[in-house]
């Protein structure tokens, strides 16, 4: 019998799309499947539809553990439907043809002419964008085709990516500032992508959360800034969706659309249309230019559309379909099923209202920023009322790893918005939170920490994270975020060489806990050696640490020796990633005896753990990173009994399971607009303890006493 995973799309536009692009990410049990081109989207009537598959990641035995496909089917107006992926297609030799001669791309799709030269038509700061290398098709098939190069404005590198779909007359184009010049930092004033008027006579410029409005005329223009976003009333979530933003040019049998992709939140933006041409500014701040600073990438979203002079309200459905396209959800069971992700499932008929609703509630109603530079974050503002930005808000940087968090909790629910909020997070870390250019070598490729103008910070080893990243890669089939976390891989190694990493045990021990789960998760993604040799020098260090204290205390003021919990549970969660891959039982032994040390002097009355341990430290904390801790010496051990020193932690961090309001407050604050709400450090850092916390409870019988009133 074929095998089928199902992919659900729900109701969405009231139109049909026939032959719309689409795409998945799906991961594969070891040893099911070695050839991506076997992968095959059906309809329900066993239809093939045309589909190019490529694999992202691999199991030790060279079968595929994560898939990518890029597919072309029908969707229904005003109806769900249900696709499904096989593995019985046939290699075909069909592919998309087009031409490549050095700098210049060339090619027809959709009935539409499409040429891509040396001297491209994007502008920095009046600036025009030349290319320095030749282009390259870094995927080709029958489906798709994606083309790379790269070039540089005055001081400023770029590269350009060109996506075509097959029988589409639109292309995607993402262009990606990274700024390596010597100064400390440059002003952006604007980003412009600029189309000559080779006589169309119709102007018309698009903007919408709700209803479309268009504006019309012989010289329109139409700005999107901090005035008109803060009394721009708007109830989506906007990683999934604002409006749409696009200008369009036509004459009776030709025009070109172009939209901005997610405008509003990458705010200032500006359409210009005249009798010269149509100017899209992905960025418009002239008057208050935009700090870009060394290391720095930002990348930029903007589709091309030709058409047959069509008229502006059908340039409009398909604009508001570049904002929010078509996505195929992959059940929970198929995530579950492949064991990519630890065990965070729950059974339907174990889901408790309190948990479900505790958990999305945290997930919705975290804080966001808008602005070129800060959409994909979010300001701490325990962290700046702490003064760290020295008076300026300090900026989260994806800390405790909020886009892996997002993306476990959407293998988990098939919530959309949970994926689209690990693509727009993960996104923003790649670009503005990695440091792409520096002389420091430890600066070089390692995330900064949490900081003001997100780069002011260090790089350290405790805050570079690489699970979301991967992530990231598997979603989108995108190299450069996997070049990316592997260079951070590099620049971790680099530190761990100084000589602070070589001490004995004590704070450096604690601090490598971070690391070791980030080379971890790139020995496991790669298969690669190399990672594993640092991993096992961490290690050494836990027991060096416990040798010399007698366990995982840590020195505090001058004259004391402490537990500090939450150092204690990082330590230990570390370290279980890495025994599940060296099944060292001395580790494991280790992580026990830890575990019933904090059980035994930690554990309060309450039904909590202690903040730390000292008489002007020890009260009740709520930090659900000890709830992990309790699931993995319940997993090394057996033992249910584990579990219930979580009890009240857990209940303490769902609390009564209400919905929080999504109230989405705004201020300007310098060129950012804050949206509030909580840090999403505080989602990055409990989702994973309490989804592995609430499936464990199931699984262990324990899911009534739990919530019992």
């Amino acid at each position: 019998m074929r095998e089928k995973i199902p992919i659900y799309f729900e109701k969405y536009a009231c139109f049909k799309r026939q032959a719309e692009p689409c795409n998945t990410a799906f991961p594969i049990e070891k040893g099911k499947l070695f050839d991506p081109e076997k992968i095959i989207i059906r309809d329900e009537e066993g239809k093939a539809q045309p589909t190019q598959s490529i694999s992202t990641a691999l199991w030790k035995d060279g079968s595929i553990k994560w898939a990518y496909a890029d597919f072309l089917c029908d969707l229904p107006e005003n109806k769900d439907i249900t696709y499904y992926i096989c593995f019985d297609g046939k290699e075909t030799k069909e592919k998309l043809p087009y031409t490549i001669d050095g700098k210049n791309l060339s090619f027809t799709n959709g009935g539409e002419s499409f040429s891509f030269g040396e001297e491209t038509d994007f502008y920095l700061n009046g600036s025009r964008g030349i290319l320095k290398g030749n282009w390259e098709a870094v995927r080709s098939g029958g489906v798709t085709c994606v083309f790379k190069n790269s070039g540089s404005f005055d001081k400023i590198d770029f590269e350009l990516t060109i996506q075509m779909y097959k029988g589409c007359p639109w292309v995607k184009v993402d262009i990606r500032l990274i700024n390596r010049a010597d100064d400390d930092f440059i002003y952006l004033k604007t980003l412009s992508y600029k189309t000559e008027n080779t006589g169309e006579n119709r102007f018309a410029i698009g903007t919408s959360n709700y209803l479309t409005k268009y504006i019309e005329g012989d010289d329109i223009a139409k700005r999107i800034d901090s005035e008109y976003l803060m009394y721009d009333a708007n109830e989506h979530l906007p990683e999934t969706f604002y409006g749409t933003f696009f200008g369009d040019v036509s004459a009776e049998d030709r025009g070109t659309a172009v939209t901005l992709y997610q405008a509003y939140q990458n705010f200032p933006a500006e359409i210009k249309i005249n009798k010269s041409g149509m100017e899209t500014l992905i960025l418009s701040a002239e008057n208050e230019p935009v700090k870009f600073f060394r290391g720095m990438a930002k990348t930029s979203t903007i589709f091309i559309h030709k058409h047959k002079g069509i008229s502006k309200e059908e340039v409009n459905l398909r604009s508001l379909m570049f904002q929010m396209p078509d996505k195929g959800v992959i059940p929970s069971e198929v995530f579950e099923k492949s064991g990519v992700f630890p065990k965070i499932f729950v059974k339907e008929e174990d889901k408790q209202r309190q948990a479900e609703t505790s958990l999305v509630s945290k997930l919705d109603s975290r804080g966001r920023a808008y602005g070129f530079i800060h959409w994909g974050d979010n300001v701490d503002f325990h962290y700046t009322r702490q003064g760290r930005g020295m008076g300026r808000n300090v900026w989260c940087n994806n800390e405790y790893d909020f886009g892996h968090a997002a993306l476990l909790y959407y293998a988990r629910t098939g919530l959309r918005r949970a994926l689209d909020s690990m693509l727009v997070s993960v996104r923003h870390q790649i670009d503005v939170d990695v440091v792409h250019c520096s002389d420091d070598p430890l600066r070089l490729d390692g995330q900064v920490t949490h900081s003001a103008d997100h780069v002011s910070g260090k790089v350290e080893i405790s805050h570079e994270w690489a699970e979301g990243i991967l992530d990231y890669y598997h979603f989108t089939a995108d190299k450069a975020a996997l070049e990316t976390t592997l260079k951070m891989g590099d620049n971790i190694i680099r530190h761990l060489k100084e000589p602070r990493y070589q001490k004995k045990g004590g704070v450096n021990a604690r601090e490598t806990g971070w690391a070791l789960r980030s080379l971890c998760a790139l020995y496991e993604e790669t298969g690669d050696e190399k990672w594993l040799e640092p991993c096992s020098k961490i290690a050494e260090h836990f027991f060096a640490w416990k040798e010399e204290y007698g366990g995982w205390l840590a020195p505090y003021t001058d004259n004391t020796v402490i537990r500090v919990p939450f150092m204690i549970s990082i330590a230990i969660i570390s370290l279980m990633r890495y025994y599940i891959i060296c099944k060292d039982e001395k580790i494991k032994d280790m992580m026990i005896d830890a575990a019933d040390d904090l059980v035994e002097n930690a554990y309060l009355d309450s039904g909590y753990f202690y903040y730390k341990e000292l008489p002007s430290l020890k009260r009740t904390a709520g930090n659900t990173t000890l709830l992990e801790v309790m699931v993995i010496a319940y997993e090394l051990t057996g033992k249910a009994s584990y579990l219930k020193y979580g009890f009240e932690t857990f209940k303490g961090a769902v609390g009564n399971g209400s919905y929080t309001p999504l109230s989405f407050g705004k201020k300007v604050d310098e060129d950012a607009i804050i949206i509030s709400g909580n840090s999403s450090k505080g989602v990055g850092q409990s989702f994973i303890p309490l989804m592995k916390f609430y499936s464990a409870c199931c699984e262990a019988g324990f899911i009534k006493e739990l919530f019992k009133n």
